[in-house]
Parts: structure tokens; sequence; C-alpha cells
């Protein structure tokens, strides 16, 4: 009786034994399982930083148009389009739109031209009775009273994580006088 349980001792060890040999064995897979996993979530994450920073870059473009054409519109004589008289100078309108432009093009990361170049290419249009402002993706606005648009592609190279390719996205603002109060 003695012998049986001996044996029976001897078994369980054995089997202990071997357990642990297993575990020993499948120590290493967690570190196999996260490698294979971060193969996988590091380029998604970098691509979705990547849109992200191009998302912000158009944001950032799009406030730079719109505050310069909104700076040429504040420009108009309000004394004379209220006597009716709406002339306005169009080349200092412009030429302020382009300075505010270059000036807020400062906060602009990714910008692949000098903002100087950059605003030369903005299409500018002054409507000093107002009218129809048309853009190149067929968006068109009217306006009743004097506006300024403008519309431009700059090229933007992003965060250039990935190295993915510059890219053109068209960029249109308008502006319009405010309604004065009687």
């Amino acid at each position: 009786m003695n012998l049986e349980k001996r044996m029976e001792r001897q078994k369980d060890t054995s089997r202990v034994r071997c357990l642990s040999r297993l575990r020993r064995a499948e120590r290493g897979q967690s570190l196999v399982f996260i490698a294979l996993l971060m193969a996988f979530l590091t380029p998604f994450m970098f691509t979705v930083i990547e849109f992200s920073e191009r998302q912000l870059e158009v944001a950032h473009m799009e406030d730079a148009l719109q505050q310069a054409t909104r700076s040429a519109v504040q420009l108009f004589d309000y004394e004379r389009l209220a006597r009716n008289e709406r002339r306005i100078n169009e080349e200092r309108a412009v030429q302020t739109a382009q300075q505010t432009f270059v000036r807020n093009l400062g906060t602009v990361l990714g910008l692949a031209e000098a903002p100087e170049t950059l605003a030369q290419r903005v299409t500018w249009r002054v409507l000093p009775q107002g009218g129809l402002c048309r853009f190149d993706n067929g968006q068109t606005l009217t306006f009743d009273q004097p506006a300024v648009c403008a519309e431009v592609r700059p090229t933007l190279t992003g965060f250039g994580l990935l190295g993915y390719a510059p890219y053109r996205p068209l960029i249109t603002a308008a502006a319009t006088l405010d309604a004065l109060s009687p």
C-alpha cells in the first residue's frame, strides 16, 4: 500500500512537471501577439494622424481666406454706399485681402509654396453692386449688396508621416457688408 501511494505521488509530481514545462513554453506567446498587433495598429494610427492633420490644414486655409475676404469688405465706404454711390476701390480691396491672407497663412503647416506666391494665385472677385459668385466646384452664391469672393487651390504637403502625395483642395470664401440697422 505504501508502494501504491508512492507511485501515485510520482505520477502527480510528473504531471506537475509536465504542466510546468508547458507553462514555460507559453510564456513568450503574449509578446509575439503584441508584436503582431502593433504591426497592424501602428500604420493605422499614423493614417488617422495624417488624415486629421490634412483636415486641420484645410480648415486653417479656409479660415485665412475667409478672414481676408472679410477684411476687404470692411474697406467699403459705408457712407457712400448709404448714399447709393457704389464706387469701390477694387484694387485697394484686393490688395488688403492679399496682405491679410499672407499674414494669416503663418499658422498653416504643410504649405508647399510661399504665402506670397499663393496669395498671387487667389482669384478675387469684388462685386460692388452685389451679384453672383461662381466657384470652380459649381457652388454659386448670390448677394444683393456689395461682396468679395475668393478661391484658390493651394498645394499642401500634409504631415508626412506616411509619405502621402501633396494634395490640392479647393478653398472658397465670400463676405458681404453687414446690414446697418436704421
